[in-house]
């Protein structure tokens, strides 16, 4: 009776989860929601929590609006406005309806928003570059409109960013309850010291009026303890005022950073004057209230920042900064860590580009790097070919994940087992394609990789990127991209009508690179950018820029201006279970009876911890009870945690890259 009730339960199961086993099976898109017009309309990032609400950090002009005509800014603006960049701060329902919104606009000085970072299941941070205090004009910030006068200290008094004899902007780190109620604010800026180490002011004392200035193209991360990293591009300078451009950090003339949080001075950095356009990571106690650490990443003068810095925490506390390099004439080995010999060799072609990514431990110490070997550059308009653009983790299987674009397509190197690029079989052909590396948590090995090949371009044309924010979860890896000419999927080829227009669509990969399903959006326009991604139990959230009309399933989106800014949720009950690749077999979904017998594991019986000898490595492991009852148990490795299971028999469902393996034990 027993042998019956094991086997019925096992066949309930493979049936049950036979669905689950295809990428997207059984997904629809739900809605599309949006704002437009303007060029400066974009998602930058977001969040989730945990019954699915979006949190999005963007941008939008003062007459964009919401998809039912309601305008993101609630004021009018006043004379003279300026309809740049401003910031937008939201949260969007399941349903897709804006719940509340902030926004941050100035008529003189810009809003630039740059990160958004969640803080566990009840806050989100935002990073946001905005005005600060200055003559004669208005800020609107959050929900409140203030009103300078010309004064002489020239500050909004008695408001908590107005900051007397400084610049007039600032990096704002901000934190949010889920319902939009402001619960920290902090005002980040620099000031500089001269070689004589003394402070460089625009004014002579006594009226203190400090030359100040905004860490540029900053990005932030917040580890499990509370401290803040913050990286930007080192080019400082002096702007504004009698001495602009006066004082820099490339010709000897500073020698110093101060780095002030609300109007209080957090620390001094002494900074190299041969590091200019070098990238910089400081470490902050919590709520920015001392100075840690600061690290230069390079340790020599014949390179330079390009485009972008990125920062990531994982679990353990280790920081990943992503960025790009661009050298300046000269070629060799440029190092992150010169005492264990971590470099990275570029070429002397001037507009030489590559792309890198730096694991730091708390203390700012750099462990591993990962890199291309080689670039190639598009010689005719100098574009970036080789580029990652985002990380995520999996410390259950103990993996990393990078996507990015790149202009060659096999990977190796035998000169570093933490070096990889892709190369084509012509170096002068620009082959372009998105692709997703699977790396070892513990020494950033490739484990992994999958691509998407797309058609060979001329000189003349832009390489397609990857999604600067992408998602993983339950052996599946999910970024939007950009193609040109056709792409292959298992059960579909999707074609752009013109090689010279390129199309946007969604993949889905698993962990062992192997491209699993994807979708065309039909949208074709040279200015079509992808967006970040988030994910939530079925719900994937996608988010996008497009200056074309697009299809999504059933829904058709007309554009709705130079650029339209635009949600779309996809749901899938798929994404809740991991996937499994199919296997030839006889049984549901390929499950034959060797995956059931070609596995062992000890002790068993056991009482808490089972080790499972395989050779692949398992996601995903569930104990079902001889009543059908389901329950996840922690998965460690091949190691199972089975401690809080009550005694008796269960039937293991485990998933791995490869298959799914079902294994009868006894729980002590």
């Amino acid at each position: 009776m027993k042998k019956t009730a094991l086997f019925l339960v096992s066949l309930l199961m493979m049936l049950g989860s036979a669905e689950a086993q295809n990428g997207t099976s059984g997904g629809r898109f739900e809605w599309v929601r949006g704002y437009a017009p303007g060029e400066h309309v974009s998602i930058v990032g977001s969040v989730t929590d945990s019954v699915g609400n979006l949190y999005i950090l963007g941008s939008f002009n003062f007459e964009s609006r919401w998809e039912n005509g309601e305008l993101i800014m609630p004021i009018t603006p006043h004379n003279g406005a300026q309809n740049g960049v401003n910031t937008l701060i939201a949260k969007i329902s399941p349903e897709g309806e804006m719940v509340w919104k902030k926004v941050i606009h100035g008529n003189y000085s810009i809003s630039q928003p740059h990160d958004i970072k969640a803080l566990g299941d009840t806050a989100f941070a935002c990073l946001v570059t905005m005005p600060l205090a200055s003559l004669d004009y208005y800020l609107y910030y959050l929900d409140t409109l203030i009103e300078a006068t010309r004064t002489t200290d020239q500050t909004w008094p008695g408001y908590p960013m107005s900051a007397e004899g400084v610049d007039y902007r600032c990096l704002a780190l901000i934190t949010f309850d889920f319902d939009g109620n402001v619960l920290e604010q902090h005002f980040l800026q620099m000031s500089f010291l001269d070689c004589d180490g003394e402070d460089i002011y625009y004014i002579n004392p006594p009226n203190d009026f400090l030359s100040t200035q905004t860490p540029e193209l900053p990005s932030f991360a917040i580890d499990g303890e509370g401290n803040i990293y913050l990286s930007r591009i080192v080019n400082d300078y002096t702007s504004g005022g009698p001495y602009n451009g006066e004082y820099n950090l490339s010709e000897g003339t500073i020698s110093a950073i101060k780095f002030w949080c609300d109007r209080r001075l957090v620390g001094t950095v002494t900074i190299d004057s041969n590091q200019n356009a070098n990238l910089h990571i400081i470490k902050f106690a919590p709520h920015l209230d001392s100075f840690l650490a600061s690290r230069l990443v390079y340790q020599k003068d014949s390179i330079k920042a390009l485009t972008y810095t990125h920062l990531k925490t994982d679990e353990l506390n280790r920081v990943y900064l992503l960025g790009d390099i661009k050298g300046v004439g000269r070629g060799g080995t440029n190092y992150i860590d010169s005492a264990a010999t971590m470099g990275i060799y570029m070429n002397r072609i001037y507009h030489a580009n590559k792309s890198f990514i730096v694991q730091y431990d708390s203390s700012l110490i750099p462990e591993h790097l990962v890199c291309f070997k080689d670039s190639i550059v598009n010689q005719l308009n100098n574009k970036l070919i080789d580029f990652f653009h985002d990380i995520n983790f999996d410390h259950d299987s103990n993996l990393v994940f990078v996507v990015g674009s790149a202009s060659r397509n096999v990977f190796g190197d035998t000169s570093s087992a933490n070096s990889f690029f892709i190369i084509s079989d012509s170096v002068t052909s620009l082959k372009n394609n998105s692709f997703v590396l699977v790396l070892n948590e513990n020494d950033l090995s490739l484990r992994n990789y999958g691509q998407l090949s797309t058609t060979v371009l001329s000189n003349s044309q832009t390489k397609p990127e990857a999604s600067k924010l992408f998602v993983s979860n339950n052996n599946r890896i999910i970024l939007q991209y950009i193609f040109y000419g056709a792409i292959k999927f298992p059960n579909a080829i999707f074609q752009t009508p013109s090689i010279q227009v390129p199309g946007i669509g969604l993949a889905i990969f698993d962990y062992r690179g192997n491209l699993i399903s994807g979708f065309d959006y039909a949208s074709y326009s040279l200015d079509n950018i992808p967006g970040p991604m988030q994910m939530r139990d079925s719900i994937l959230y996608l988010s996008m820029q497009l200056t074309a009309d697009a299809t999504f399933g059933n829904i058709q989106v007309p554009n709705r201006g130079r650029y339209t800014c635009l949600i779309v949720q996809y749901v899938d009950t798929a994404f809740m279970t991991p996937y499994v690749a199919p296997t030839p077999g006889p049984g549901p979904e390929g499950i034959s009876d060797a995956d059931t017998l070609a596995i062992n594991s000890y002790p068993n019986p056991v009482r808490d911890m089972l080790h499972i000898a395989i050779d692949d490595m398992v996601i995903h492991a569930t104990a079902i009870s001889l009543t059908g009852v389901r329950r996840q148990v922690p998965a460690k490795g091949n190691t199972l945690d089975l401690e809080a299971l009550q005694p008796g028999v269960y039937i293991l469902e485990i998933a791995t890259m490869n298959r799914k393996y079902h294994h009868k034990i006894i729980k002590l």
